[in-house]
């Protein structure tokens, strides 16, 4: 299909339907991910039509269509396996315009809403996540953090700003560190075979990508990975020259509590991998001289590498390194070039 009649398309079914023709494109195509073997809550959501429930004019708000995918989900679940329902409760610590509020109305279960704000539209409000307990307990905790500082809320969208406001941070060190604490202090309140469902983003913050779910605490079981699609953001309507990546996408986490005193946990720990003094199976001679060749622009004598490698753990095991990395040259064409005697260059451009 090319673009002449993708536009003719576009034009018949915005004659036809309006202004919301292209929700219901965008329904129909993600239909066949959205729902799969019977079942309506997949590894894939999207709700182009955000339904009804919080408020839309509330930056950073999800469809309320998000939670009861989910709260249906966790209901199913305890259902299927004899559970009682009578005393399920959804527990949501940063309940914003009250999104939970009314997933919890639909299916007619036990709602508690905290947040900052002191004044929010449904539950508690003034609850302060890294001073506050959570008194409480739930067998579903909805956790929708900021994402940094991407949307500022306190000082914004209401009060005054708030120095232990999530979307505050002094920098995304500091705002990973806090929203570990609170993913802790969440799960602690879960009751025995109770869910921690959170939804994050991805985010560039001053130049830099981060992906809070990657970067983030996990505690318990691991039991599903959910890729939303973002529909109707700020950014939409904007241009931008610079050459990146657009995020259209966030991810809702499960994590199950399977028992009550023992509770698996990991968290990304950051190093660096030091090339110059390194000696691992994967990193083959190969390897070494091409990255040793780029790090001084591309350009070489034999004397400059030997005396550039004499010193690495590969070349200090192995007696005869000047006449390996000779022949690795020689080895590799499509790399390296002779441009004179005892002179060697990459064959691309170095960045």
């Amino acid at each position: 299909m090319n673009d002449l009649q993708l536009q003719q398309a576009a034009a018949f079914l915005e004659q036809k339907f309006g202004s919301d023709w292209q929700t219901l494109v965008q329904s129909l195509g993600t239909e066949n991910l959205r729902r799969r073997v019977g079942k309506e809550l997949t590894s894939f959501m999207a709700f182009p039509d955000r339904g009804q429930g919080g408020s839309n004019h509330w930056r950073g708000n999800c469809s309320p269509e998000v939670v009861s995918a989910v709260l249906k989900y966790v209901l199913d679940t305890k259902k299927y396996y004899g559970k009682d329902l009578s005393t399920f409760t959804l527990l949501d610590p940063m309940s914003g315009s009250g999104t939970s509020h009314a997933a919890a109305k639909r299916y007619q279960i036990r709602s508690l809403l905290y947040d900052l704000n002191p004044t929010p539209p449904y539950g508690h409000g003034n609850w302060n996540a890294l001073k506050n307990e959570v008194d409480d307990s739930a067998d579903l905790i909805f956790f929708h953090p900021p994402y940094h500082s991407i949307i500022q809320y306190s000082g914004n969208m209401w009060g005054k700003p708030h120095p232990d406001d999530l979307s505050r941070c002094e920098n995304y060190a500091d705002f990973l560190e806090k929203l570990n604490y609170c993913i802790r202090k969440l799960f602690f309140a879960l009751r025995k075979d109770g869910r921690l469902a959170i939804l994050v983003g991805d985010i560039r913050y001053r130049g830099e990508f981060h992906s809070i779910q990657h970067d983030m605490m996990r505690m318990g079981n691991f039991e599903s990975f959910i890729v939303k699609g973002q529909f109707n953001c700020v950014s939409d309507t904007r241009t931008y020259k610079k050459p990146f990546i657009p995020i259209v996408t966030e991810y809702l986490l499960v994590y199950h509590k399977q028992d009550s005193l023992i509770i698996p946990f990991s968290w990304k720990q950051e190093n660096d991998l030091l090339v110059t003094q390194t000696d691992i199976e994967s990193l083959t001679w190969h390897h070494l001289i091409r990255m040793t060749m780029e790090s001084i622009g591309g350009t070489t004598t034999l004397a400059d590498l030997y005396q550039t490698l004499q010193s690495h753990p590969k070349a200090r095991k192995n007696p005869h390194y000047r006449e390996r990395i000779r022949a690795t040259l020689y080895e590799h064409p499509d790399d390296y070039k002779s441009v004179s005697r005892g002179c060697f260059q990459l064959r691309y451009v170095v960045a």
